[in-house]
Order: structure tokens, then sequence, then C-alpha cells
């Protein structure tokens, strides 16, 4: 169980900004072992980025909050290093835009499902193995629209998705105070042109769309290569517990 070894699990791992992520750590520090955690572990992409580093990105089935599926992730990884050094939950998802009122509730439950309560049944699996590390770092990855101070609680209809990242934002800074030996933050990583990008204007509102069309979209890339400065230079005295913006500044909750 090699100390010089940097551990990293990024959950949500097969395209946009988690494979960007596992790319990025992968070619940026040699020393790293990264368990890359994706619902569909033969995605061709994430196929050619571990063909690419191998034996340095391993690919485990990550379902989010599927405890069974969690737990053996954290067995596997337990028995080879005995600890983790950074989690990066970036699995997530966006289906919805529509009022409150009109949004099937079954819309709210999947998205808290796979938005919220999976980073909580992530780091219940996942908690022993980061108290083993000299560094421990947990980050959940969430979104602007899970403040209830900016722009979209008002201008746009996107309740399930919102209020998921909201409960997600209060979740981290809650495991913040509760973990003393733990950096952990929300990070907002702004307007990515992602899959999940694609996803809202292919639900045809005109107010995303034409928010969408206003807003500077980065590439997973950049996107990922900020992040992991961000983190990487992160403290649990500077940064625990605050909403992280992609500028490094701290995002309105």
């Amino acid at each position: 169980m090699s100390q010089s070894r940097v551990i990293y699990l990024v959950a949500g791992a097969s395209r946009g900004i988690g494979l960007a992520l596992v790319e990025e750590i992968a070619a940026r520090d040699a020393s790293a072992i990264i368990y890359a955690g994706a619902r569909d572990p033969s995605a061709p992409l994430l196929k050619e980025v571990t063909e690419k580093y191998h034996g340095r990105v391993v690919v485990v089935k990550y379902v989010a909050g599927d405890k069974e599926g969690n737990d053996a992730i954290a067995k596997e990884i337990g028995a080879k290093y005995g600890r983790v050094d950074t989690v990066i939950a970036n699995a997530g998802i966006f289906n919805c835009l529509s009022k409150v009122h009109e949004t099937p509730i079954l819309k709210f439950v999947e998205h808290f499902d796979v938005n919220a309560i999976g980073p909580i049944v992530l780091f219940q699996s996942i908690r022993e193995l980061l108290k083993a590390s000299p560094s421990p770092r947990f980050v959940p990855i969430s979104s602007g629209a899970g403040s209830i101070e900016r722009i979209p609680i008002s201008a746009l209809e996107v309740a399930p998705y919102g209020t998921s990242k909201a409960a997600l934002n209060w979740i981290t800074r809650k495991i913040h105070f509760e973990n003393e030996w733990l950096v952990a933050f929300p990070q907002c990583p702004g307007p990515v042109d992602t899959d999940m990008a694609k996803q809202a204007k292919a639900l045809d509102n005109a107010e995303v769309v034409e928010l969408i069309k206003k807003l500077k979209l980065r590439s997973s890339g950049e996107v990922a290569k900020i992040l992991i400065d961000i983190i990487t230079a992160s403290t649990r005295e500077k940064d625990g517990g605050q909403f992280h913006n992609i500028d490094g500044g701290r995002h309105p909750w």
C-alpha cells in the first residue's frame, strides 16, 4: 500500500466533465491512480482513456445511490491501497424543464436520487478510506442552479435539478462541519459545453436556449484543468464548507 501514490475516485466518469477530470489527473500526475466510476464501464471514450493510461485508470461500475455497488468500490480500493485521497462526486442528471406545479413528483425523486442521495451514499461507503488519507478531500460537483440567490430560481424552470443541487450543497457543508479532518466543499463548474447542456437545448425551452446562447460555454477539458487546480490547492481552513465557483471565488448559496 504505497503512500507515494495519490488515489482518486471520480464518480460519473464516462463522459463530459467526469471523463475530462480523469484525463486531466492522469496527464498531470504520473503518481495518480484514478478509479473512474461509470454506470456503463464499457463506454467507448472511457475505454480510450484506460488504454492510454494503462494501469493508472481503473474503471469501476458506479451507480448513484446503489449502496451495495458503492460499498464494493470502497472494498476494491481498500484492498489495494487502504485509502482514497480525493473523491470527486460528479455523477448527475438534468432532464426536466417545467414549473413546480407542472412537474411530475417522480422527476423530483429521480433528480434527488442521483444528484443528492447519490453523493451521500458514496460518502458513507468511502468515508473510512478518506479518513485513512493524509490529505483527504471530498468534492461534489454542484451547479449555479442550486443557488437560491441567483438567476435560475426566478428565471428558469429547473426545479427538480435546482432543488437537488441545493440539497447537495447543504449536505456537503454539513459533511464539512461533521468531519474536522476532511476538506469538503461543493464546486460549481460554471457553464460547460457538455451533453447535459445539449440536453437542456433539446428540451426546447426558449428561456434556456436564450440563456445558453448568452453564456460562454467552456469545454470539458478547460473546466477540468481549472477544477483540478482548485481541488489540489484546497485546504480545510481556506475552502472547507464553502460553495466554490469556477473562477476561484465563492458562489452565493
